[in-house]
């Protein structure tokens, strides 16, 4: 059985709704993890700080795998930085990184009314280095799920060198989405070819 807790996002701005479907049952912690990746418009962004040596630096970031309504997902965490950033000084010293997805980035665990902290508001840090999207296809595939899931990012200034950065070279996946303690090494080859079985449930994506 699905969980239930099927979400209705209004989006005023472009004049349509957005139904999340819920995620994959808890015994598919790989489905969960892509789920997440998938759904959240923010994540968490880990690195070795290029300025207060020896100690890590964190920051929330605006994120898509894609458009909402798309049935594609790549599983790997986009975001858009400017040079500018200190986030951006961090991953060019050092390009080793781990993002970190919650389910609270959804509307799944308010929904469920879970609490962050309640396992079953499922988690997941994927831990990588950052690298640029130079190919064009790709680079379209981001900018279609930034631009159209956080509609400013489209008109922040060009001269600030904002460009679109993602998650390669993924060394460690680390998921939790129920009761008894999380799965430290997931397998990344597993996860990267999974197959989402959430689409269509319940005409969940119908537009």
């Amino acid at each position: 059985m699905y969980r239930v807790g099927v979400i209705c996002l209004v989006l005023v701005s472009v004049g349509y709704t957005i139904i999340e479907p819920p995620p994959p049952p808890y015994k598919d912690l790989i489905g969960n993890a892509r789920w997440m990746v998938k759904y959240a418009n923010m994540t968490m962004v880990a690195t070795q700080s290029s300025f207060m040596n020896g100690y890590p630096f964190s920051q929330n970031k605006a994120t898509a795998d894609g458009p909402y309504n798309s049935t594609e997902t790549h599983g790997l965490p986009y975001i858009y930085e400017s040079y500018m950033a200190t986030l951006y000084e961090d991953f060019q010293k050092n390009s080793k990184v781990t993002f970190t997805y919650s389910a609270a980035f959804t509307h799944f665990c308010r929904n469920m009314n879970y609490d962050n902290d309640d396992p079953r508001c499922g988690k997941v840090m994927i831990s990588g280095e950052m690298v640029e999207v130079t190919d064009a296809d790709e680079l379209e595939w981001a900018k279609s799920g930034i631009f159209t899931r956080h509609p400013a990012t489209k008109y922040w200034p060009s001269y600030h060198g904002f460009k679109f950065y993602k998650l390669k070279k993924i060394e460690n996946i680390f998921a939790l989405d129920y009761f008894g303690g999380a799965s430290k090494h997931l397998d990344v080859e597993a996860y990267l070819s999974y197959k989402p079985t959430w689409f269509g449930n319940g005409d969940a994506l119908n537009f």
